[in-house]
């Protein structure tokens, strides 16, 4: 069986920042697509937090990603069974492929949660959407890691 690759696009909003979830402490935030495929942003970090993870994904893009490799999984098994079935076909016993359930809904992906402020990092000078509570305070650059402090 071949290996079963796929690409999801998770959407952006009306100025280019998508949504972000924080796996340590919960925190939505939304980055800059340019500033996450920046070369020089080694690391993204949450905002209330500071801390960096392996990704940010979202219940949503989670979700939809098992969504498809079990749908994509399912259909190459039951296309290896017929396969496999009609290679060795007999008089005698006759086995047919059958699929139940039907496929796993693959909910696409919005750019939600609206209730995030821009925020401008003093220091590398990019732009981010967070809390209102956050950008009152102090926050974590999620690109450069630098702590800022409320300038109202």
């Amino acid at each position: 069986m071949d290996n079963i690759s796929f690409r999801i696009e998770i959407p952006s909003d009306e100025d280019g920042f998508v949504l972000f979830h924080c796996p340590h402490c919960g925190e939505l935030f939304k980055v800059s697509v340019e500033g996450v495929e920046d070369d020089s942003v080694l690391a993204v970090h949450c905002p209330a937090c500071g801390l960096t993870a392996d990704n940010f994904l979202t219940e949503d893009v989670v979700e939809l990603a098992l969504a498809i490799a079990k749908n994509r999984a399912v259909a190459a098994i039951a296309k290896e069974l017929e396969k496999q079935t009609k290679k060795h076909k007999s008089g005698f016993v006759d086995f047919k492929v059958k699929t139940k359930g039907g496929d796993e809904p693959e909910i696409p992906l919005s750019a939600s949660v609206e209730a995030l402020e821009l925020a401008t990092c003093h220091d590398c000078g990019r732009s981010s959407k967070i809390q209102p509570s956050l950008s009152m305070s102090i926050y974590t650059c999620p690109y450069c890691g630098i702590g800022q402090a409320n300038d109202r």
